[in-house]
């Protein structure tokens, strides 16, 4: 995969894709690939994201329930503000039970990550892996704990973000019609550039209810059977909000969507 956002993660967790063990570290480890000429995207105000905000999204591969996953905000700690994603696998569509979370830490004056850990589990294996950003250097430094524990410097551009964060910075982003975001966004220890277009305003029926919803295309990038068919798109809640209410994408092994079950307000 070359990149996993928190929409494909939410989509491949929920089909129970297992975790790739990293090889050992080599001796001088190399660069991470970036886009050039990708712009970092102006710091946004954090309104909705307050702590105990969650967000409840039932998985589904064409009309079987896969898997479930939760979105939701920490509490606050000194200048930084904790936010979660975490899916396992369920129903009949899931092929093994696997869990994974991620908490990215946000800085609550820029909204860029200071760190994130992700951690996946399933019955034979289980690996941790970290990041922590030098926004001064430009670098980031990733650990990643599995089969093996091997530690890299990547260089990343002004603003990179990771997959939660990059949610979360749509959430405070203007969205008119029309509209494109450009980020840059690190995966493992791959940083690729990522283009959010908005495609209109429509109506979202899904168990938690009718919201009239904000269409945003947010490409994957990801390869092999979980390529895209087609692009992966975003509805967020069209208020002040900006829940996300549905998720959706078609890969080469079906079509997968996501759909809001239960939502709760910050204190």
């Amino acid at each position: 995969m070359t990149l996993l956002p928190v929409a494909a993660l939410i989509l491949a967790t929920g089909l129970a894709v297992p975790p790739v063990p990293a090889a050992p570290a080599p001796a001088a480890p190399a660069p991470a690939a970036t886009t050039p000429g990708v712009a970092a995207p102006a710091a946004p105000d954090l309104p909705t994201q307050r702590p105990g905000e969650s967000m409840s999204l039932d998985v589904s591969l064409g009309f079987l329930k896969a898997g479930e996953s939760r979105i939701w905000v920490g509490r606050r700690v000194g200048p930084l503000l904790p936010v979660f994603l975490q899916s396992q696998s369920a129903g009949l569509a899931s092929i093994v039970t696997l869990k994974t979370q991620l908490v990215s830490n946000l800085d609550v004056t820029t909204g860029l990550p200071r760190s994130s850990r992700l951690e996946g589990i399933e019955p034979s294996y289980r690996h941790v892996d970290t990041a922590s950003f030098d926004r001064a250097r430009d670098v980031a430094t990733v650990r990643e704990v599995g089969r093996f524990d091997n530690t890299y410097e990547i260089p990343v551009p002004p603003g990179t973000l990771d997959f939660v964060a990059l949610v979360f910075r749509l959430r405070a982003l203007p969205l008119p019609d029309g509209a494109s975001h450009e980020f840059h966004v690190l995966a493992g220890r791959t940083v690729a550039a990522v283009v959010a277009t908005v495609e209109g305003r429509e109506r979202v029926k899904t168990p938690a209810g009718e919201f009239d919803a904000v269409k945003v295309r947010v490409p994957t990038g990801l390869t092999g059977k979980f390529s895209e068919k087609s692009p992966t798109f975003i509805w967020f809640s069209d208020d002040a909000r900006r829940i996300v209410v549905r998720i959706s994408a078609d890969f080469s092994i079906g079509r997968a969507t996501a759909l809001l079950t239960s939502y709760t307000p910050g204190a």
